[in-house]
């Protein structure tokens, strides 16, 4: 991959009588393992990506480095060989994204004091990118191209190493006042009488603690002396594994429920890597679901089953094209 700088501005600017279908976008998904850069047209196709370790433990200079350089190569390669000038950018991590800071992230470390909007637009040199959660961006996905079009509202619902949420409404994705709307590894899921409360003030977040895909993991070690995948511990005939398996099923399904309840959503949306344990989640919430929810709402599997996000970075990137018509 060529790393030295490419600005794509001028190369746009040069280009003449563009419309909407001769547009590209970049989208970029920042992740603590992985981040993803990709080049995609009009209609959210990606035509081509590129993938990079995060190197996490080595701060956030490095990795927006180097997703830059990907980004201009691949703004190089849309005008140069496609004929396509990049017109919007978009990014999306983890965390709770504010202008001046990202909270809430522990994967990256470094990136609590981290303006990610200001500094990627630097990075490439375009005026501004659009930046957002990732979740959040993973329901933008399904509600533009996916399994929550035409519902509303909808809720999607993120299973994996941990657990988060999405409201749909209006044909768009709830942030909240401080950009943590959907934050549900937080939410409370009560205890017994006399038990001590694990709670955010004390460095918990209590759903997750019991119902996301490390914690199962991590409990199955303790208990059955092997770290169990979602997928095998809830298809497991193991009795020891079956009960952990039926506490987390209905400790999150009672969650989703109260959700519903609340919302009163047309639909949820399930996806995330613990879906590979869909035959086990969604009967589980259906049935909850049916038994406590007045008006219950359909349940269904994500349409991106994988790289949710990175076509939810595409999907942002999409809905910040500017106005063009022909020249």
């Amino acid at each position: 991959m060529r790393t030295d700088p490419v600005d794509p501005r001028p190369q746009a600017r040069a280009a003449l009588a563009v419309t909407g279908a001769d547009l590209a976008v970049i989208g970029i998904d920042f992740g603590g393992t992985k981040t993803e850069v990709a080049l995609a047209d009009s209609t959210g196709t990606p035509l081509r990506r590129i993938r990079l370790a995060t190197r996490a433990e080595h701060g956030p200079d490095q990795i927006l480095a180097r997703a830059g350089a990907a980004a201009r190569e691949l703004a190089d390669h849309a005008l140069g060989a496609l004929g396509l000038p990049v017109a919007a950018h978009a990014a999306v991590s983890p965390g709770v994204i504010q202008p001046d800071r990202i909270l809430l992230t522990p994967n990256l470390p470094g990136w609590e004091s981290l303006a990610l909007a200001d500094r990627l637009a630097r990075e490439l040199g375009v005026d501004a990118v659009a930046v957002a959660n990732d979740v959040r961006a993973g329901a933008l996905a399904e509600l533009r191209l996916g399994a929550l079009r035409d519902a509303d509202p909808g809720i999607y619902l993120s299973l994996g190493t941990g657990i988060a949420a999405a409201l749909t409404v209006g044909g768009r994705v709830l942030s909240g006042a401080h950009q943590a709307a959907g934050e549900i590894a937080y939410l409370d899921p009560g205890h017994p009488a006399g038990a001590p409360t694990a709670v955010f003030a004390d460095g918990h977040a209590p759903l997750e603690e019991l119902v996301g895909g490390k914690a199962l993991g991590e409990r199955s070690a303790a208990e059955l002396g092997e770290e169990l995948t979602a997928e095998r511990l809830f298809t497991s005939e193991d009795p020891a594994a079956r009960r952990i398996a039926a506490q987390a099923l209905d400790t999150l399904a009672t969650a989703v429920a109260n959700m519903a309840v609340l919302v009163d959503p047309e639909r949820i949306v399930v996806g995330g890597g613990m879906m590979a344990a869909e035959a086990a989640i969604l009967p589980a919430l259906t049935a909850r679901l049916a038994r406590a929810v007045p008006f219950p709402p359909a349940v269904r599997p994500a349409h991106f089953t994988a790289d949710a996000s990175l076509h939810g970075a595409i999907a942002l990137a999409l809905d910040h094209l500017p106005a063009r018509t022909a020249a």
